[in-house]
C-alpha cells in the first residue's frame, strides 16, 4: 500500500557476489552546455537540512503519488538516504534550476537492483529515477530534455558504463514517449516484481543487445 511502512533499500539484491559491488557510490553528472543552468547536489539526510521536508511535501502531491508512490514523511525520506549514502549502491540528488531546488533524482547502480534481475545488467551499468516537484514544470519541457542530457553526461562520468537504465511503469504511456524521443531504446515491458511490471529502456552502446 502506497505510503505504508517498507523495509530500508527494499530493492537492494543481497544474492550477488562480491565481485560485483563497485567500490566507489555512483557519479553525479556536471550537467553543460543547455544545461548549465540545472545542477546537481547530493540530498543531505542531517536535521539541520530541509531537503528531506521539501521531498516529502513534492511526494505528496498528486502527480507523484501516482507515479513514485513514496508519500513518505520527512523521516522516513531522511532514513532512506542514510542508508544509500552508507552503500555504493544508490546516491539521492537534489535537482536545482538557477538555483531554485525543482526536483529529486536517484543515480543508482542497476546490477545491484531488482531490475538488474530482468536484463543482462553489468556492474557498471547506471540507472536514473526522476521526479519533479512543481507538475507545471513538467509541462515546460524541462524533464524531456533533461531525459536526454543525463544519459550521455552519465556515460562520460563512468567510462566503464555502456548502458544506461530507465523502468517507468508500463501504464506511464507519457513517459515512455519522452524517452524514445530523446533517444533511448525501447525494450519491452518487464516483471520487475509481482506487483511490479514496467517498460524497459536502455540508453548506451549496448543498448539494443542487452
Amino acid at each position: 500500500m502506497p505510503g505504508a511502512p517498507s523495509p530500508i533499500l527494499s530493492r537492494l539484491r543481497t544474492d550477488l557476489p562480491a565481485t560485483s559491488v563497485l567500490p566507489s557510490q555512483p557519479p553525479v553528472p556536471v550537467l553543460t552546455g543547455g544545461f548549465a543552468d540545472f545542477a546537481l547536489r547530493v540530498a543531505s539526510p542531517s536535521p539541520d537540512s530541509a531537503d528531506a521536508a521539501l521531498v516529502a511535501e513534492w511526494m505528496s502531491r498528486p502527480h507523484l503519488v501516482e507515479t513514485w508512490e513514496q508519500p513518505w514523511g520527512p523521516e522516513r525520506w531522511a532514513e532512506d538516504w542514510r542508508a544509500k549514502l552508507a552503500t555504493t549502491y544508490s546516491v539521492p540528488l537534489i535537482l536545482s534550476l538557477r538555483g531554485e531546488d525543482i526536483g529529486y533524482m536517484e543515480i543508482y547502480r542497476p546490477h545491484r537492483d531488482e531490475i538488474g534481475a530482468v536484463y543482462a545488467s553489468e556492474p557498471h551499468d547506471l540507472g536514473l529515477h526522476i521526479a519533479v516537484g512543481d507538475p507545471e514544470l513538467v509541462g515546460q519541457r524541462i524533464v524531456g530534455p533533461m531525459l536526454g542530457a543525463l544519459p550521455p553526461a552519465l556515460l562520460d562520468a563512468d567510462p566503464e558504463c555502456r548502458v544506461v537504465v530507465g523502468e517507468p511503469d508500463h501504464r506511464n504511456g507519457r513517459v515512455h514517449a519522452v524517452l524514445r524521443r530523446e533517444g533511448w531504446i525501447d525494450r519491452g515491458e518487464r516483471q520487475q516484481r509481482p506487483d511490479r511490471r514496467v517498460r524497459l529502456f536502455l540508453y548506451g552502446e549496448d543498448a539494443a543487445t542487452r
